[in-house]
């Protein structure tokens, strides 16, 4: 496995900090996840992606709990903590004190407004509320309709999750060279901008066209779904599914690829069509297309478009594409461990030809792997068994686990 042998510990948060750290277990890193406990209960915040972790139980209110988190640091190669600013300062688990414990410790910071800056830093905020600060989230809109966020898509997830992964794997890859660990402040509002770095250029460039207060004019720009030839279009009802919404997504924005589309849709042959990007034409084209795309199902456009050029495809619902041809043939999902084979999630990506991730792996009784990661980080049998004696740690069992709701 590409990361084995790397040895992660995460405090345990919600969102974008588990994903960095879930990305970094699919592709073999060893990874603790660190739940809280309480009165010698686990507590755990119970996020959707701890697949292929270990969980352990720490009371951090307590000095013997924060001493075995510290003495667990000193050999860990990598730290994430999901707090505000100032959390784990207080918690004594700070950079100051675990980096300066263990110098090869690469300490990832994962917040919504970043370590410094403004007021902002200390606020509450959510996936919406980083993409709007960020400036990204104009870029999600349509026409005038008001911005309109990929659920907690590109903020959270792109902008947080994937951001931190990439930074810790950019610090290992230079602490391989330099034998030193570093800081990540992986901020989502400065991962979203990141990864809408086009668009930001484009905007001032002229491509993305921009209206005189600033905003993006989505009503004029290509890839807002503004035309015609970039929509998705609904279509007829199908029979074998009523009374659902089915459509087709369309994109043909090169001349070459808008021909194979016409011809698609029995428009090859038309006389007198408009220019594709006569924009005066747009809005009544969309309508023309509209009413073409109500003749049939969309599973039978599908079928006209597959192995064409006219950058069409089907808007597949998640168990449509998991079970989707082409997602099969390429393994991009899984069986959910546990799922008795109803379930499903996407499977590692990218995919390496030598070292690829783990097929999805079972996810772990929140605070049941204590003793275990414990013992394999040094701690003795009289140790551990101090700690779970005096509340500083806890262990959970296989029937404490009540997720099975939430696989």
């Amino acid at each position: 496995m590409a990361l084995a042998g790397v040895r992660v510990l995460e405090l345990e948060g919600l969102g974008p900090g588990p994903l960095a750290a879930c990305v970094l277990a699919d592709f073999g890193a060893d990874v603790v996840t660190i739940c809280r406990a309480s009165n010698g209960k686990v507590q755990s915040q119970d996020d959707p992606v701890s697949r292929g972790k270990c969980s352990i139980g720490v009371n951090l209110k307590t000095p013997e709990g924060l001493a075995a988190v510290r003495r667990l640091a000193a050999q860990a190669d990598v730290f994430i903590e999901p707090f505000r600013p100032g959390v784990v300062e207080r918690l004594g688990l700070g950079p100051e004190e675990l980096c300066v414990a263990n110098p090869k410790l690469i300490y990832g910071r994962m917040t919504g407004f970043g370590q410094g800056g403004t007021k902002y830093e200390t606020m509450a905020g959510h996936d919406n509320n980083y993409l709007a600060l960020s400036g990204a989230l104009d870029f999600f809109r349509r026409g005038e309709e008001r911005p309109c966020p990929p659920a907690n898509f590109a903020g959270d997830y792109a902008g947080g999750g994937m951001m931190l992964a990439m930074g810790v794997l950019l610090a290992l890859l230079e602490r391989s060279r330099s034998g030193k660990g570093q800081v990540i402040d992986a901020a989502m509002v400065d991962g979203a901008n990141y990864v809408a770095l086009p668009l930001f250029k484009w905007a001032q460039s002229g491509f993305l066209p921009v209206k005189k207060d600033g905003h993006m004019d989505a009503a004029s720009f290509i890839l807002v779904q503004a035309p015609h030839f970039c929509e998705a279009y609904l279509c007829k009802e199908d029979p074998q599914k009523p009374g659902t919404r089915q459509y087709m997504s369309v994109q043909a924005i090169e001349p070459q690829f808008y021909a194979a589309l016409l011809k698609g849709l029995g428009l090859g042959e038309a006389q007198g069509s408009p220019h594709q990007y006569d924009k005066s034409s747009w809005e009544w084209m969309k309508v023309r297309f509209a009413s073409i795309f109500q003749t049939k199902t969309r599973d039978e456009w599908a079928d006209i478009f597959y192995g064409t050029d006219a950058c069409a495809v089907p808007v597949l619902n998640a168990h449509e594409a998991a079970t989707h041809p082409h997602s099969v043939a390429r393994g991009s999902f899984a069986p959910t461990p546990g799922g008795g084979g109803a379930l499903f999630e996407p499977a590692p990506a990218p995919k390496l030809s030598r070292t690829p991730g783990h097929a999805p792996r079972p996810r772990p009784t929140p605070g049941a792997d204590t003793a275990k990661v414990l013992a394999e980080y040094g701690f003795s049998p009289e140790e551990v068994a101090a700690l779970i004696r005096g509340g500083a740690v806890a262990e959970a069992s296989a029937s404490d686990d009540r997720r099975r709701s939430r696989l």
